[in-house]
């Protein structure tokens, strides 16, 4: 079976307790997170602003708040179906379209800022992915892309990832077992399955013709991620965590 048509069946299943595991408090993350965005933004004007990869819209409901245009991208409908229902919550309007981050239904240099988070892990082409984002941008217009390492083979993160498995199980209601019988047949299509870093952005970036390319480590935010995730969360993951900026 073709990885994405697996990939769109697993979220689609996936959505359903995605949000389940998010932070303790909405405010202290909405404010925190608006805090990075707007950081790597550097503008109050009204912007057309890309989400790629939306999933349940964490980041597009972030910009909406913001009073930019955002429109969210997803390969799942499931995803999909739960960011509008995240966004009616909130009386947000944003633009969630069915769609593929490599092939993406837009004309070029339509949007000011093409961005993604947590993406790159599940795409099979990732330097194509890139080039069709920054096809979407207008010139002078920014990509940002907010990535990490996921996957740490050492025997004490195996053994929490194994009691974290265990707890989601029993908090969440859900098999955790789900990710690897999904992924486990196409894990090897997908360059950045572990996680990538900064260094591996850079050289996608600087091939798609990106400028003033740029790395923040984002050592506050894994702060918060360690103090605000939930248990499962702190003892199956120890996050490396950036955002890469490049301008068209």
């Amino acid at each position: 079976m073709e990885p994405k048509r697996i990939v769109r069946r697993y979220w689609d299943k996936r959505s359903q307790t995605y949000d389940e595991n998010g932070y303790k408090s909405h405010n202290a993350t909405q404010n925190f997170w608006k805090s990075i965005l707007k950081n790597a933004v550097r503008t109050d004007e009204n912007l057309k602003i890309l989400d790629v990869g939306t999933g349940t819209g964490f980041l597009s409901l972030l910009f909406a708040e913001m009073e930019h245009s955002v429109t969210g991208i997803d390969l799942s409908k499931g995803m999909l179906e739960k960011a509008r229902h995240n966004a009616g919550k909130l009386d947000l309007t944003v633009d969630f379209i069915h769609g593929d981050a490599e092939n993406l239904p837009f004309e070029d240099e339509t949007f000011d800022i093409v961005i993604n988070r947590h993406l790159l892990w599940t795409i099979p082409n990732p330097r194509i992915a890139v080039d069709e984002w920054s096809r979407v941008v207008k010139s002078g217009g920014k990509i940002m892309l907010i990535d990490g390492k996921w996957y740490d083979s050492s025997i004490d993160m195996r053994l929490r990832r194994f009691i974290g498995k265990i707890i989601v199980s029993i908090t969440e209601k859900r098999n955790p077992r789900m990710f690897m019988s999904h992924y486990a047949r196409i894990k090897s299509q997908f360059p950045f399955f572990n996680g990538s870093a900064p260094n591996d952005v850079i050289d996608i970036f600087a091939e798609a013709g990106l400028k003033n390319i740029s790395v923040d480590n984002l050592e506050k935010l894994k702060r918060f991620e360690n103090k605000n995730r939930s248990l499962s969360y702190k003892i199956s993951n120890k996050p490396s965590l950036f955002l890469a900026l490049g301008e068209k």
